[in-house]
């Protein structure tokens, strides 16, 4: 039996033309509609897609699912939803799509209002909600950079439409968060510059990303160098891993494995990637259909200096053997050691997500890093100026106009 979750319904129009209300199971048909419409047979999430993932979604508490109703007629004409992690304490923005014959009309800012009071109003029990955009236009970014979210990186690579593209991280977080938070300490250089980019602009909440390149302080970030120094690439095809996708397989191991303060929040994984000797287990998320994948790391033991660092490279390439050309990890800031090994190994700094994870009542910051095998097309990449600083990391230029 499916258990009926409730919702908050929005009691007057938001607009003259639409009501921004909750979606209902019966929506389900028009909401593929809608995808379809908006993105083709490109949209790669499931929630556009699948009608058991949909119906499973707005059957979960974990969910917020909210939609743009033309008064007039009643039809869908836009949606979006808010999917979170109370643990945690984290929301994504997920499916903002409005149809094209509304374009306009200012309701992807309804639909974010409406997400983002779930997250931060009265029942909101959220300190950080962020959201990924496509860089093929600044359109969607802008939206978002309009509604209190804040540029933190670029992600090369990071989607499979039709073609393979770059997505632009953006954050947003509740009144008063985040402080105190952790001191860095040392970090890579890679990992330096990203932090200067995001220190670039201006960020309209108090972070201080304690980075001076003059600065002769214990907080030195110059010259510092992946460690220990090992090939970039694995020449093997997964060599000395088995890899496993049963569900039932995976939850186990992972829950004996991890518990909610440190996993990935938002994300469970489908894949086991182990070395044969048992000594390294690797957990991940692999998605054929988007093309990426989203490393969730191993036991803590797995973590010492006595890991066989060279698994790192045959990860990467029994993943992407599964569909998974893009590979992304989720690294607290603080821990140099893990980031110089996944540097190593070619990864490199997209982006980064101050404050993501509050621990003994210290807030964390983390970096992104990620590494892909199909690099997407520069040419129609166009952004807003204010991930100018994030670009020239890549060595791209910004097409965005002002």
């Amino acid at each position: 039996m499916t258990a009926t979750v409730e919702r908050p319904h929005l009691a007057r129009p938001s607009s003259h033309t639409v009501l921004i209300d909750s979606a209902a199971l019966d929506d389900v048909t028009v909401l593929l509609r809608l995808y379809r419409t908006v993105y083709g047979d490109a949209y790669p999430l499931r929630l556009g897609t699948d009608p058991q993932a949909m119906t499973a979604a707005l059957t979960d508490a974990a969910v917020q699912w909210w939609v743009a109703r033309d008064v007039a007629t009643g039809a869908v004409v836009g949606s979006g939803l808010l999917r979170t992690d109370p643990v945690a304490r984290i929301g994504k923005v997920e499916g903002i799509a409005v149809h094209p014959d509304r374009g306009g009309e200012g309701i992807a800012g309804l639909l974010l209002d409406a997400l983002v009071a779930s997250a931060f109003g009265p029942l909101g029990r959220l300190d950080s909600v962020y959201a990924t955009a496509r860089c093929v236009s600044p359109a969607a970014q802008r939206v978002l950079l309009r509604h209190g979210f804040q540029p933190m990186g670029l992600l090369p690579g990071a989607i499979k439409l039709r073609e393979t593209e770059t997505l632009a991280l953006l954050v947003r977080y509740r009144d008063g968060v985040p402080a105190p938070r952790k001191a860095l300490g040392r970090v890579p250089e890679e990992v330096a510059a990203l932090l200067a980019a995001a220190g670039s602009h201006g960020l309209d909440i108090s972070f201080d990303f304690d980075f001076d390149p003059d600065s002769d302080s214990d907080s030195d970030f110059t010259g510092v160098r992946p460690e220990p120094s090992v090939e970039r690439t694995s020449s093997r095809s997964g060599a000395g891993l088995e890899v496993s996708q049963d569900p039932a397989l995976v939850r186990r191991r992972y829950t004996r494995a991890h518990t909610r303060e440190t996993g990935v929040p938002l994300h469970q994984p489908n894949t086991l990637l182990a070395s044969s000797d048992g000594r390294y287990e690797q957990f991940a998320v692999i998605d054929p259909t988007a093309g990426s994948g989203l490393l969730l790391g191993g036991p803590s033991s797995l973590d010492s200096p006595a890991a066989p660092d060279r698994m790192l490279g045959d990860v990467v390439q029994a993943m992407a053997e599964r569909g998974a050309a893009y590979v992304e990890a989720v690294l607290p800031l603080h821990d140099r050691r893990q980031i110089e090994r996944f540097l190593a190994y070619g990864f490199v700094a997209g982006a980064v997500y101050p404050a993501m994870r509050l621990k003994d009542g210290v807030w964390h910051d983390y970096v992104v890093l990620s590494r892909t095998t199909d690099r997407p097309d520069t040419r129609s990449l166009c952004v807003d100026d204010r991930f100018a600083p994030y670009l020239k990391l890549h060595g791209r230029s910004s097409r965005g106009d002002a």
